[in-house]
């Protein structure tokens, strides 16, 4: 559903590593020359799974899809002057002494104790601070896929032990609604440009879970068990924080965490939306 979003009125060509495989530089460069690109979104990277616990075990395979593969991208696309877009994550920052801004220095990077995760995630905008590049941060991804491993709603549904911080979200029908405003209006290409990505007022967990236990059809009847952050075995650190969208928010309204959950409640239960 997602990526129909964007195909109306462009023509979309998802590239999968198994048929050309972009973090060759060559081949990369090669697919855009050949298939006349005119915009590249780059939505590559590593996670981990099941978590970010993976980057501390398997860090040099973190480092190069996190930093060294989106700067083969992004020095590709300078070759050719292909606008480029690259989601990436705001889990560079820790803390709720305020809500973070995209002239907030990192907290939470590769300067800080954090994630590994969190290092390379940061190292790739450090290093590309000169570069043509529109660098998108997301957080805890929300989508109408509700057996989507990747879906807040998924993990949180599936998770016995549930911990009840305040978290910036994205629901990534809206991160695709800014990512077509951003490419329609008239803003400069030139330079590094980064925007959060997320959607206002962020709930707690306990609200969520609350907002989800109000379908009438009661599909989603949690019950967690609360804990801390130290009864739960983990590697390393997490982020725990909210982004300020107000830059994001010139170009697309994002809808705030409550409206999405009401969203996908009504869409599950064949409600259409007015």
């Amino acid at each position: 559903m997602e990526g129909y979003l964007l195909s109306q009125g462009y023509k979309v060509l998802a590239i999968n590593r198994n048929e050309v495989d972009y973090h060759d530089y060559s081949l990369f460069r090669k697919t855009i020359l050949n298939n006349g690109i005119g915009l590249v979104i780059n939505c590559s990277g590593f996670t981990g799974r099941p978590n970010v616990d993976r980057a501390e075990i398997e860090k040099e395979l973190c480092w190069k899809l996190n930093v060294v593969s989106p700067l083969q991208v992004a020095t590709a696309c300078d070759d050719f002057g292909v606008p480029l877009i690259h989601i990436s994550s705001g889990c560079i920052y820790n803390g709720y002494a305020k809500d973070f801004t995209e002239e907030d220095t990192p907290n939470f990077g590769i300067y800080d104790v954090s994630s590994f995760y969190s290092k390379s995630k940061h190292a790739l905008e450090t290093l590309t601070t000169r570069m043509d590049i529109k660098i998108l941060r997301i957080r805890m991804p929300v989508c109408h896929e509700l057996t989507n491993p990747r879906n807040y709603l998924n993990k949180i549904t599936k998770y016995k032990n549930l911990i009840n911080y305040r978290n910036s979200k994205t629901f990534i029908p809206d991160l695709c609604g800014f990512i077509n405003a951003l490419i329609t209006s008239d803003v400069s290409w030139i330079g590094q440009d980064i925007y959060n990505v997320v959607n206002p007022n962020p709930l707690t967990t306990k609200e969520v879970v609350g907002i989800l236990n109000l379908d009438e059809n009661n599909f989603f009847n949690m019950n967690p068990n609360w804990v801390e952050m130290d009864d739960i075995d983990i590697v390393a650190p997490r982020s725990n924080c909210v982004l300020d969208g107000t830059k994001a928010s010139k170009y697309y309204r994002m809808r705030t965490e409550t409206e999405v959950l009401w969203t996908i409640i009504n869409q599950k239960n064949g409600v259409k939306a007015a």
